[in-house]
């Protein structure tokens, strides 16, 4: 998988090539529930015109509002001013780097802590969204019986359990997320083109069951 990463990864997008707190921060919230291709051009309005965390705490909502309309959830607009103004006035204008700080941000959940303290900080943790619970539960047959896998306390820590050891995990949770969101689709994966498939249980499955026939 990372040597299919290396190849064929989203490298160009502007988030994987920094390792700014404030700018990871920016990109997570707004990657939330949002496609990836729509986010690039927003991204980068942002950060012209709010280029650190005290011009972001002193933004105006409606402009702020303006900018990110394309690509819906406006309500993220209020949420991120809010968490500049606390990252001001609380950690010298300087994104925390501990969880349990981070989750005290409003709008900010497991998913975006564990990606900014990994992606920014470099700390061996896994942020866990449906795209890397879809790739994990088809190939290693894991199941839930949650409503919400995302909140599945066991299955996350089966995931989890596979990047045990890792100094860093940040470039092994990149390929994981490229692969999940290029080939292992939500619907219709290009199984053919996934490097994983020979071991892949739901690839085998499928295999097995259309040859019942």
């Amino acid at each position: 998988m990372l040597e299919w990463y290396n190849v064929n990864g989203r490298h160009h997008l502007p988030w994987r090539n920094t390792k700014d707190p404030y700018h990871i921060l920016l990109a997570e919230f707004l990657l939330q529930q949002t496609h990836v291709r729509k986010v690039e051009k927003v991204y980068e309005q942002l950060l012209q015109k709010y280029y650190d965390v005290g011009e972001l705490a002193n933004a105006m909502v409606d402009d702020l509002v303006t900018i990110i309309a394309p690509i819906g959830l406006k309500y993220r607009a209020e949420r991120l001013i809010k968490s500049a103004k606390i990252i001001c006035s609380q950690y010298n204008g300087k994104v925390p780097n501990d969880y349990n700080e981070l989750r005290k941000l409003p709008g900010i959940g497991d998913y975006i802590a564990n990606a900014v303290l990994c992606y920014a900080f470099d700390q061996p943790v896994v942020p866990i969204d449906t795209n890397v619970i879809r790739l994990f539960t088809r190939y290693f047959g894991y199941t839930s019986n949650r409503p919400r896998p995302r909140m599945d306390k066991e299955l996350a820590s089966k995931i989890r359990a596979h990047f045990e050891g890792m100094d860093s995990t940040r470039v092994a949770n990149l390929a994981v997320l490229d692969l999940a969101g290029l080939i292992c689709t939500a619907n219709k994966p290009q199984s053919k083109q996934c490097p994983l498939l020979a071991h892949c249980l739901d690839y085998l499955s499928r295999q097995f069951e259309s040859h019942k026939y």
